[in-house]
């Protein structure tokens, strides 16, 4: 009976330290459910949990980073996906259209608390290069701590150094 109220005990108190995060992980399943990214969203203004990367402009990300890859897009997407794998991101929806135009929306979740970041990608070939249009965004609080822009500069200089193999 000893050890029966002991196992009791030491399983109450498993359960009483993993409570928070158990919590924390009904909370992520309630509000933060995976969205259909079909095309490339927009940060939202003003925002600390999302970076952007494109021809067009930049959220949280140094303007002087290069939006064209001199490779092709196939290439370019093959460094995608090494990176992607390496980075443990899963699998949402890639897409390839008629015109060779690449897109990829994926989900990088952070360790210990598991919180969901979407990151979304789309590479348009322009003759024999690149364009590359880059997306990475926290979906739960007001802070990324700075997880997104160097998500994104990791994915960029694994992108560019496809250029300087081929």
């Amino acid at each position: 009976m000893e050890g029966k109220n002991r196992w009791r005990s030491v399983a109450l108190t498993a359960l009483l330290i993993s409570s928070p995060w158990l919590l924390v992980q009904g909370w992520i399943l309630v509000g933060a459910p995976t969205p259909s990214h079909t095309s490339m969203p927009d940060c939202p203004d003003r925002t600390m949990n999302c970076a952007f990367l494109s021809s067009s402009g930049t959220v949280r990300m140094d303007a002087g980073l290069t939006t064209v890859v001199e490779a092709n897009v196939s290439e370019v997407w093959d460094a995608w996906v090494t990176w992607s794998d390496e980075n443990g991101l899963r699998d949402v929806l890639d897409e390839v259209d008629e015109g060779g135009e690449h897109f990829s929306h994926r989900v990088a979740i952070t360790p210990f608390w598991r919180f969901p970041d979407d990151v979304v990608v789309q590479f348009e070939p322009v003759g024999e290069n690149t364009a590359i249009t880059l997306y990475s965004a926290s979906r739960l609080g007001g802070s990324d701590l700075g997880v997104n822009p160097a998500r994104l500069e990791s994915l960029h200089t694994a992108l560019v150094a496809v250029q300087a193999a081929t």
